[in-house]
């Protein structure tokens, strides 16, 4: 089945839902007021199409590592804020990053409630690789066996050219490809992540969709950060692609 093929908006002040021909599209929690007639007017807005959130807190749990554990709770109470966000406006998935560190008893049931309360508001939670290694992800998901993945491309790139992912990609794929639902495409040279369009790059894209060709990957959501023409060249190639 081809994946749909979405665009996240980095900036819902100056954008509008006819300025490129996409039927579904990723919008950033930071640029939502926590404004009910806001929202109501985003609902309004977004009719009918597929959307997904992407979450503003940065990554999840990453507190316990700065020194200030208390504020578990302030992104537990964020998430879900988030959760009802989507719920609201009719978005269906919401992503969002983890930590890179390991995870004690006390995270994982506060995050298991956090999935409970998304599955009962029927949002899809949605874990995101940030430049980290594959080990990583992979415990986050084994920890918890109902969590969907989106692999973003740029994060994975940065990843391997510094040497931090510690596997190699065909064995990451067949291990995470029945977990997988949307991937964030943008490329960038391995130096930084600069969300470039997908010919502007050297992460082999079209390798790694080849390998996810009998995943359960649902969704493609353009990340690139250029101009209007730069999106819409990256639709054309994604939907040449699975021509």
């Amino acid at each position: 089945m081809t994946p749909n093929i979405k665009y996240k908006i980095n900036d819902l002040k100056n954008y509008c839902v006819n300025d490129l021909p996409f039927d579904g599209f990723e919008i950033a929690s930071k640029n939502i007021s926590p404004n009910i007639l806001v929202i109501l007017k985003l609902k309004e807005q977004f009719k009918g199409k597929k959307l997904s959130l992407h979450s503003q807190l940065s990554r999840i749990f990453s507190c316990n590592e700065h020194g200030y554990p208390e504020f578990t709770e302030s992104e537990m109470y964020f998430l879900k804020y988030e959760i009802m966000l989507s719920k609201i406006i009719g978005i269906k998935q919401l992503n969002f990053h983890m930590t890179e560190m390991p995870i004690g008893l006390k995270e994982k049931i506060k995050f298991e409630q956090i999935m409970n309360y998304a599955k009962k508001n029927q949002i899809e939670m949605i874990y995101e690789n940030h430049v980290c290694s594959a080990k990583v992800i992979l415990d986050i998901l084994s920890m918890f066996p109902e969590l969907k993945f989106c692999l973003d491309f740029g994060h994975l790139n940065l990843a391997i050219k510094k040497n931090k992912f510690g596997m190699g990609l065909d064995e990451f794929i067949n291990k995470i490809k029945k977990r997988i639902v949307n991937i964030h495409v943008h490329n960038n040279y391995g130096k930084i992540d600069e969300h470039n369009s997908l010919d502007k790059g050297n992460f082999l894209w079209k390798d790694v969709l080849k390998k996810l060709n009998d995943s359960t990957l649902k969704n493609i959501i353009i990340e690139n950060h250029g101009n209007n023409n730069e999106i819409l060249k990256d639709k054309i190639l994604l939907e040449e692609f699975y021509k």
